[in-house]
């Protein structure tokens, strides 16, 4: 999904919900960076590729709606 239809998005969220899905894109993260590869600038590439999106999902949920009871 591009970054403006990301901006478009709107979800609501419990505050643990939320804690937990952080939570899983800090994994995802860290997985990407100890994922033992031999170095190469495309390698580099892909890999900023991958927290610019991790980044952008980061975003989109410290910017989420926290409520009570989320909705699913």
């Amino acid at each position: 999904m591009s970054p403006d239809k990301m901006s478009d998005l709107n979800i609501q969220v419990t505050r643990k919900q939320q804690e937990m899905l952080l939570r899983g894109l800090r994994y995802v993260r860290s997985s990407i960076a100890l994922d033992a590869q031999n170095w190469s600038e495309q390698l580099e590439e892909e890999r900023d590729h991958q927290y610019q999106e991790i980044a952008q999902v980061e975003a989109l949920l410290n910017g989420a709606k926290i409520v009570e009871t989320a909705s699913v």
